[in-house]
């Protein structure tokens, strides 16, 4: 055959294929009474066919004469008992190209109806029972045949509804089991969408079939992304565990293609959602981390019936606290905020919740700031509070470098001002949200943390009445300001995504996991100015995030030299005062407690509320100067090592003018 015939013959092939488009689409856009008709009068045709060969093998079995009429009356008349049957039972009721394999079942019911019906007049009419001998196998095929030719214009239908270039993703669903079906089925009806195949663990689904596509090992995953034929994976895993979960998440987080998730059955119970509100892969599931199991009986007992008071309530963790506690029951939860905003969200959120649940709880909210201590002692005298949870600070590192004062002054005096009258009024417990950054710090927020830390440790020393307790962990993940939120704006603008340096490594956690075991440990102190430090799991490499980010969007990395990729990752150094690696303890060693996700340090402190008061007094004068180079100078003196790291970091402005700072240092940590 030449090329001129072959071109012939493709136009040709190509010019049928779009004829039978056209018509299919004529008959998608017909009136719905128009293709119910069309549907009765195609079963009519096969019903009749089917019925004259049944008319026939009884003839020919029997060896008798049958009326050359009856081979045209008899199969119309079964032909039209079994249609109005099936119209009576609801077999048409179903819209036919979003039918699936589940109209066998209206096909049976109504050809079960009609064959009993035929069966019973035959048998009458003939006086021969044996006629059901045909009338039988005849059934079996009409099933058949009118089960197979609706698949057949279904499969027609859709296609010709599904334009090639109205196809914007092509998906592959991992997991084929009952969830992975049901949203195959979904997205089957979606012209926009393409379902490649299913991939799953089970070896024993290799090979088979399911919606209409092949089930391949994960492997295929691979193979599809290194052909650029795939555009989204999405996991229907609603029952496997966390770590598996997030195993297999980081198995396609190395490659450069878009990640989401049918909800957890957790989701899907608590949350109320639906199989097929796909979302997007959280950063909370990239962690290998199985959940965390609390003490749910001493929590309950700690919280229930009481008045508790959440300080920076509107915040990541504050509110993070918040909806923990108030699961608990307590009697009243004040919600004391300095941003309106964050505090007419947790509130609004948390009225909700109790309208959905039916809880007694009193819920306060209650504008202000803990520098304000007339303020911070009227919350104090108007409600008997049982237990605080400190969470107000600044915890932002550069900006509380670039404004150094009211960073210090925040995290110290407003931690004094709530400590103290939480001291005064004879408070049950006092549970202090520290960081990782208080350990052997190189920044301010660090420092004021750590100074924060002392000042509570003083009360807890010197307080019978008050538990003092401190929680030390590190960074949260997707928390307001923090590394993830921003890779994720930076991804959807297209890059680049900044990193300070290419070893920076920090912990990361949960922020639902944070607070349970914020109030876990709280529960556990007894007071005395314990340090709790939380299990941060293995630190992670932001670099590594960051790539993991990127892929899970569905987009490749540029790596440096090449035009090829989508976001660049640029380091653009270290800031001022950050670590590479941050630290959980200073220098004791660290206990286990009953919770194996919980350490106890005892951290010795050795000043007085005395002392302390002393400290103070030097450093609202500072505050009040706004006068840097003291402000660092009374850090020195109170936080270990901080000179030395601080000698070793980046520096904010005026800490170069300090020449005397590291005599001052040494001095304390002899």
């Amino acid at each position: 055959m030449g090329l001129t015939d072959k071109k012939n013959s493709a136009g040709e092939t190509a010019s049928l294929r779009d004829r039978l488009r056209h018509s299919a689409r004529t008959i998608i856009d017909l009136p719905r009474n128009a293709t119910l008709l069309l549907t009765a009068i195609v079963d009519f045709l096969v019903l009749s066919v089917i019925a004259a060969i049944g008319v026939l093998a009884y003839g020919l079995s029997c060896a008798c004469q049958i009326p050359s009429l009856s081979y045209y009356l008899l199969p119309v008349g079964v032909a039209g008992v079994t249609v109005l049957v099936s119209l009576a039972t609801g077999l048409y009721r179903p819209i036919l190209r979003y039918s699936d394999t589940i109209i066998i079942f209206p096909i049976l019911n109504s050809t079960i109806c009609a064959g009993l019906i035929l069966s019973l007049g035959f048998t009458l009419w003939l006086g021969n029972p044996w006629v059901n001998l045909i009338v039988g196998p005849l059934w079996l095929v009409t099933v058949g045949i009118m089960h197979g030719w609706r698949l057949i214009a279904v499969t027609i239908l859709n296609t010709a509804e599904r334009q090639p270039h109205d196809i914007e993703r092509r998906v592959v669903i991992y997991g084929a089991g009952r969830a992975g079906a049901g949203i195959g089925e979904a997205m089957s009806q979606d012209g926009r969408t393409e379902l490649r195949c299913f991939v799953d663990d089970d070896r024993n689904l290799h090979g088979r079939t399911l919606c209409g596509v092949k089930i391949h090992a994960p492997d295929r995953i691979a193979a599809l992304v290194q052909r650029a034929e795939l555009d989204l994976v999405v996991l229907a895993l609603p029952a496997t565990s966390v770590l598996r979960r997030a195993a297999i998440i980081n198995q396609l987080a190395e490659l450069p293609v878009r990640v989401e998730t049918a909800p957890t059955l957790e989701e899907m119970l608590v949350g109320g959602q639906a199989l097929t509100d796909i979302r997007g892969v959280s950063a909370e599931e990239l962690l290998s981390r199985d959940p965390v199991t609390p003490d749910l009986q001493l929590v309950t007992d700690e919280l229930r019936g009481k008045t508790v008071l959440v300080t920076g309530g509107g915040g990541s963790i504050g509110s993070a606290i918040c909806r923990a506690v108030i699961a608990h029951q307590p009697a009243k939860l004040i919600i004391f905020e300095q941003s309106e905003f964050a505090l007419y969200s947790i509130e609004r959120e948390l009225r909700e919740w109790l309208m959905a649940s039916s809880q007694p709880v009193q819920l306060v909210p209650l504008l202000g700031s803990t520098l304000d201590k007339g303020v911070v002692e009227r919350i104090f005298d108007e409600h008997v509070v049982d237990i605080v949870y400190h969470a107000a600070a600044y915890k932002h590192v550069p900006l509380v470098e670039m404004n150094p004062v009211v960073g210090a002054a925040n995290n110290i005096l407003g931690t004094y001002h709530v400590a103290s009258a939480a001291h005064s009024r004879k408070v049950g417990k006092f549970v202090l949200i520290s960081t990782d950054k208080a350990v052997r710090p190189t920044n301010v927020m660090g420092a004021s943390k750590r100074v924060g830390e002392r000042l509570v440790q003083a009360f807890g020393h010197e307080s019978p009445d008050t538990g003092f307790v401190l929680v030390r962990f590190g960074n949260v993940l997707d928390s307001a300001g923090s590394a993830v939120p921003l890779f994720r704006e930076q991804i959807a603008r297209g890059g680049p995504v900044t990193i300070t340096d290419p070893d920076v490594e920090r912990y990361f956690m949960t922020i639902p996991e944070a607070a349970e075991l914020v109030i876990q440990a709280g529960a556990m102190g007894a007071g005395g100015g314990e340090i709790f430090h939380l299990d941060m799991g293995e630190p992670v490499k932001v670099a590594d995030l960051a790539r993991k980010l990127i892929h899970l969007s569905g987009l490749r990395v540029r790596e440096p030299g090449h035009r090829s990729g989508d976001i660049e990752i640029k380091f653009v150094g270290l800031r001022p005062g950050e670590k590479l690696v941050e630290e959980l303890l200073v220098d004791e060693e660290s206990g286990p407690t009953a919770h194996p996700r919980i350490f106890r340090a005892a951290a010795p402190n050795g000043m007085s509320l005395a002392e302390v008061e002393r400290y103070l007094a030097r450093l609202r004068v500072v505050v009040d100067a706004n006068d840097v180079q003291g402000l660092l100078q009374l850090l020195c003196e109170l936080v270990e090592s901080y000179t030395e790291q601080r000698l070793s970091a980046p520096m904010v402005a005026g800490m170069e003018d300090l020449p005397h700072v590291a005599s001052v240092d040494q001095a304390n940590t002899g």
